[in-house]
């Protein structure tokens, strides 16, 4: 069985927590990243404005950013953190890892050879830490991301504690948590959560399901993992 390697990477605004199978320097990799993303803001604004712009095919990392933003029809800087984590995934499988989880500000990446328990994290909500998802094992790789209103930097217009995505890839997950956390809003949590669920209706095409959550509401639609009780 090949040995576990686990750390934690923190680049300007990236902070990514990363366990993986195989003993790789990642974080020059990482780095490059970050200057294409940045040097692209430089040279167009818009960029880094809550408006799609036109898909950019090269780099990689550009590519995810602005398809996610396309299907989600927001700014390609609404898949930064998920798009990170894909890319730097695709770049451990050229190293040929099985097993490689990793965690930018709540939006992951993984592959995975094993059945994983992966907990839940929502703020203040009565459900957050106290439940986990039971993912079966993802050997193509997989994405979950999550947006909040009220948790973490990032910006969100909507009121969701979280709006969870999953799917294939985590870039397109990232942009949809966020639109579709944009639109959890209403007079009280109850209609918060309707609200983000059926905007999620519209997206169902391009990710495998959602879970939204609010104090004391919980909703799901798609294909969920088995949700679980955390010890």
């Amino acid at each position: 069985m090949k040995n576990t390697y686990e750390k934690e990477i923190n680049i300007n605004s990236t902070h990514l927590l990363l366990k993986t199978d195989v003993n790789v320097n990642i974080e020059e990799y990482i780095l490059n990243q970050r200057k294409i993303i940045q040097n692209q803001i430089n040279i167009n604004p818009e960029f880094n404005g809550y408006e799609a712009v036109e898909l950019i095919t090269k780099p990689r990392i550009l590519e995810l950013m602005t398809k996610a933003g396309i299907i989600a029809e927001i700014g390609p800087m609404s898949s930064v953190a998920g798009s990170v984590s894909q890319i730097c995934l695709e770049y451990l499988e050229k190293y040929g890892t099985k097993y490689s989880i990793l965690e930018n500000g709540g939006d992951i990446a993984l592959k995975s050879n094993k059945d994983l328990i992966l907990g839940i994290y929502a703020g203040k909500s009565i459900f957050s830490n106290n439940i986990a998802l039971k993912l079966k094992s993802k050997k193509n790789g997989y994405g979950i991301c999550t947006s909040s209103g009220t948790v973490g930097p990032s910006k969100s217009f909507g009121q969701t504690d979280a709006t969870i995505v999953l799917g294939k890839e985590a870039s397109i997950c990232d942009s949809l948590a966020t639109k579709i956390g944009n639109y959890g809003n209403g007079v009280d949590d109850d209609e918060i959560v309707n609200n983000s669920l059926e905007k999620a209706e519209d997206y169902l095409e391009y990710c495998d399901g959602v879970i939204v959550i609010k104090g004391e509401y919980l909703a799901k639609i798609g294909h969920i993992p088995q949700i679980v009780k955390m010890e």
